[in-house]
């Protein structure tokens, strides 16, 4: 994590498992090194020295279920409803984002994407200037020629299956805006395709081509080019050949793949055979941040994904 942006104040952090021995791992040693301030969903007494909510006996369910209410009311949702549902531990720690008493939350150990997501969704929702809810994974290779110092940020490898042109140049807005707060570079975006400047021709180049249109009008201050292909993206003499004149072509730390698959297969393949170390996916869109772990995450992966979160939270 040592070539990620440095946190320059401590965050509150949600954590809902707070009892998992992974989560108490991960939540001492954020704490200790000064990084974030961990509150964690648990049984009182579990943690030693740490925030511990519990929330059937919390004086702020109260509050907290009318926030859910209000937000779900006009899709049925009775205010019992919310006061029930308001003391799972996901959906608790969501509303203590979305009420202001923590910056983020961390979930997921215990629990799968999809239920993490709809409690986001549910309790933090969408900001107002993004429609799309995506995914991006940083990715850091061993040859720092490569992105900004070696790191790179990939999207959308986890949400939107095959995004529209719409979609494609909302995921490259936010993604550019995790480089910067995350990586702490400025962003070089590139829209890939199998194409470079119409040397393949098909709906794929032409969907990557209208969200270059997209992003230039919606964000003109964003340096961004399309269509691209990776090596033409990342690799200065190929990008040169390829995409003469291109301010992004060999230089990108920036990559918007055309679809979900290409994003996840590529990720997993600089990860398996160049051995890379890809963090997240994270969740971009959301009007506070939110992440997800995975069930079979260790201590380690914990400690990776909260410091990205604090990052993020840092433009919330």
């Amino acid at each position: 994590m040592a070539r990620l942006r440095a946190l320059p104040k401590r965050r509150r952090i949600v954590f809902p498992e707070g009892d998992d021995p992974r989560i108490l791992e991960a939540a001492a040693r954020l704490r200790q090194e000064g990084l974030i301030e961990p509150v964690l969903i648990c049984r009182p007494g579990t943690p030693s020295g740490m925030e511990c909510v519990e929330p059937s006996t919390s004086p702020r369910l109260g509050a907290y279920a009318r926030i859910l209410h209000e937000r779900r009311r006009a899709r049925g949702m009775t205010e019992t409803e919310a006061q029930r549902l308001a003391q799972g531990s996901l959906v608790f720690a969501g509303l203590m984002v979305a009420a202001g008493d923590a910056d983020a939350f961390v979930g997921g150990a215990a629990t799968t994407t999809a239920e993490t997501f709809r409690a986001a969704i549910s309790t933090i929702g969408t900001r107002l200037d993004a429609r799309t809810v995506s995914g991006v994974m940083i990715v850091c290779v061993h040859d720092r020629v490569f992105g900004a110092d070696g790191v790179l940020a990939m999207a959308d490898p986890a949400l939107v299956i095959d995004p529209s042109a719409t979609q494609l140049a909302e995921i490259a807005i936010a993604t550019a805006e995790t480089t910067r707060t995350v990586i702490g570079a400025e962003p070089a975006v590139a829209l890939l395709s199998f194409s470079t400047k119409g040397s393949g021709k098909g709906e794929e180049p032409d969907k990557v081509k209208e969200a270059l249109e997209i992003l230039r009008a919606r964000a003109p201050e964003l340096n961004a080019d399309g269509e691209l292909q990776a090596d033409a993206a990342v690799d200065a003499v190929v990008g040169k050949a390829k995409a003469p004149g291109s301010k992004v072509a060999g230089h990108a730390n920036t990559l918007v793949f055309p679809t979900l698959s290409a994003a996840n297969i590529a990720y997993k393949l600089v990860e398996r055979l160049g051995g890379a170390m890809a963090i997240g996916p994270f969740l971009q869109g959301l009007a506070k941040p939110a992440n997800d772990l995975s069930r079979g995450c260790s201590a380690e992966d914990i400690f990776n994904v909260t410091v990205v979160t604090a990052l993020q939270s840092e433009t919330h």
